[in-house]
């Protein structure tokens, strides 16, 4: 094993892979090099050269190594195949990665409760690493931010504390990787998987997101009038001031008044540890501040308290997604990908979940528009997680009715809404296309059942869900009887929540993620039952998004060869093509690549892609084909 970092010149808005300033290298048998930029190219191909100038095919690892990889490929574009190579071939480890995937599979992931029940925070930088593990301080304030000046300088004019930082880095991360073995049975092959997708997420943040001025305007524009109209709303019935601040205490006031008019409790944050100390035990059931977050609001159906709700979006829109959508205009948006513990990313800034329900037609995404001569091709996974579950089902019972439904071509949710009006799945079809409101409203109930209640919710929170997500209003009796339907329509979900439920008997739990052996500890019921199919569905597509991306990359013969992934979004990818007459082979090679690394994962319930060419970023992109069946660019305009 040899580690390998690199010093570069400092990141800046626009440039996630910055100028290379030299590489250090420490191996396992002693060896410490340090090569300068324009001495380290041989080095550097030899060591990612399968079989090596010995014969020896060298295995690297870095500490947030993809970030290194992406400076190298920038520097040596030649040297992309071979890092695609090496990082397939299992040959590319990433400590920082290694850790994470220790500490979810421990429970601990970011923090831990101590003895004294105070809460510790982990962090993933090398330096708290090394401190964890080697129990030594690194010093990374020194030159960190200074190597650019270095860049021009022969290493033999270096300082020797600039020679001594960038090598130190290398023998801390070797040092790491050291400790990480001796305790590594949570790692296995996942932590290679991980790392791969590591690399394709930041070259595609390296390429970014671009938005479109007067797109950005026109929302703008919006936003702020929608604003105007909720403050001026709220203002009349005194729930903001006339500085335009919200007055909480009469918020709180109209909630209360609300709930008793509905016969119902006033829900309460968790009461705060000063507040359970000095209650009395007959006044604790009124601790806690009282809730006025958008769920809580909405929830009562009051149209007053549901503008209250929407100001507190529209402002957050405002504040920071507006300025975000700004900064796409001039330099592209370059959001870092995060591993969560279910195997799915998150990203800051945040790109992959924009409010869609913000001001109609030119909401966020409609801002996003791909570069001059090019034009998305935009894919995504048809109920991907409806198709993870399905397979988990099968195979660990051997059999799945939903996966049965969903193989024959079936809808799921008009399956389960003929149970619900008492018909046959070919009536209930007819009826749908007859725009039959009875059917149409079972089959949205049964859509919420159905993305709802696999993830172990509880009645009460069920009702929340469907109101929030899919505007369904419900009684928690609603939601009994739909649950015994949906148990009906599906009955291995008996089998998979008494099986998810043995899991975590004693109220948290370990689980193995079925086919990468990736596990997660201290899971509640809920988060387990979630993470078995939603981390089914992102490893999935994060094996799609190595092919994908190593098709844009280095593959000279695909049609995909130039373009450029510009988001991922959990199951869905916004590829960036040329806006020519080859856009529409792109686009289905977008699919078959993205049906091709999902197959392994879910290969009793095969996944289905569905794709298109369009000129935004929109949810109301359809496909478009031409008179020959090609696809053609979807435009809002």
């Amino acid at each position: 094993m040899i580690a390998l970092d690199t010093e570069t010149c400092l990141i800046q808005p626009g440039l996630l892979a910055p100028p290379l300033v030299c590489v250090s290298l420490a191996s396992e048998i002693g060896d410490r090099e340090l090569y300068h930029h324009t001495k380290a190219q041989e080095t550097v191909f030899e060591l990612l050269t399968p079989g090596g100038p010995d014969g020896e095919a060298f295995a690297l690892v870095g500490h947030n190594i993809a970030y290194d990889m992406a400076v190298l490929c920038t520097k040596w574009p030649d040297l992309m195949p071979l890092v695609f190579d090496a990082y397939a071939a299992d040959r590319i480890t990433d400590t920082m990665l290694r850790e994470k995937l220790q500490h979810i599979a421990l429970g601990v992931y970011r923090s831990y409760e101590n003895t004294d029940g105070k809460t510790v925070k982990l962090g993933y930088s090398l330096a708290a690493c090394v401190a964890r593990h080697c129990k030594r301080e690194l010093n990374k304030e020194i030159y960190r931010l200074n190597y650019s000046e270095l860049i021009d300088t022969p290493l033999d004019e270096w300082p020797e504390g600039a020679r001594q930082y960038a090598i130190d880095d290398a023998v801390a991360t070797l040092d790491l990787w050291r400790d990480q073995e001796s305790d590594g049975k949570h790692l296995l092959a996942d932590q290679y998987r991980r790392a791969r997708a590591a690399f394709w997420q930041h070259l595609t943040a390296c390429w970014g997101i671009v938005t479109d001025s007067a797109a950005v305007q026109r929302f703008k524009q919006q936003i702020e009038d929608e604003l105007a109209d909720a403050r001026k709303i709220l203002q009349d019935a005194g729930l903001v001031r006339k500085n335009g601040t919200r007055d909480t205490a009469a918020a709180k006031r109209a909630m209360v008044s609300v709930c008793a008019r509905l016969g119902r409790d006033v829900e309460r944050n968790d009461p705060t540890a000063v507040e359970l100390r000095e209650a009395s035990e007959e006044g604790r059931e009124a601790l806690g501040s009282i809730k006025l977050d958008r769920g809580t609001c909405e929830n009562t159906n009051d149209s007053l308290l549901c503008v209250y709700a929407e100001l507190s979006s529209l402002m957050k829109c405002l504040s920071t997604d507006v300025p975000l959508l700004e900064s796409g205009t001039t330099t592209p948006i370059q959001p870092r990908y995060d591993l969560l513990e279910t195997g799915r990313t998150s990203t800051s800034p945040n790109v992959q979940n924009w409010p869609t329900g913000l001001v109609r037609p030119s909401c966020m995404r409609e801002c996003v528009v791909p570069r001059p001569g090019k034009v998305f091709a935009i894919a995504d996974y048809g109920q991907i997680e409806l198709r993870t579950v399905a397979q988990v089902c099968q195979s660990q019972f051997g059999y799945s009715q939903l996966r049965v439904a969903l193989n024959a071509g079936l809808d799921p949710h008009l399956e389960m809404a003929c149970r619900i009006v008492g018909c046959k799945y070919e009536e209930g079809l007819r009826r749908r296309e007859q725009k039959d409101n009875e059917i149409e409203r079972a089959r949205q109930a049964a859509k919420v059942a159905n993305f709802g209640f696999p993830g172990g919710l509880g009645f009460f929170r069920f009702v929340e869900f469907a109101k929030a997500q899919y505007n369904v209003l419900l009684t928690e009796e609603d939601a009994r009887t739909l649950k015994r339907v949906w148990l009906e329509t599906w009955p291995e979900f008996n089998d998979y929540f008494a099986w998810v439920g043995a899991t975590c008997e004693t109220g948290a739990g370990t689980i193995t993620q079925l086919g990468v052996g990736r596990q997660r500890g201290n899971c509640s019921f809920t988060e387990a039952c979630n993470s078995y199919f939603q981390g089914l569905a992102a490893d999935a597509a994060c094996a799609a998004g190595f092919l994908i991306s190593r098709a844009c990359y280095v593959d000279k013969t695909s049609p995909l060869f130039g373009s450029r992934i510009s988001n991922f979004i959990h199951d869905e990818f916004v590829v960036e093509t040329n806006d020519d007459t080859g856009a529409p082979e792109a686009a289905e090679e977008l699919a078959r690549l993205m049906v091709t690394g999902a197959q392994p994962f879910i290969p009793d319930v095969p996944p289905i892609v569905e794709v298109l060419l369009s000129r935004q970023w929109s949810k109301r992109a359809k496909p478009m084909r031409d008179t020959r069946g090609r696809l053609i660019p979807w435009s809002a305009t």
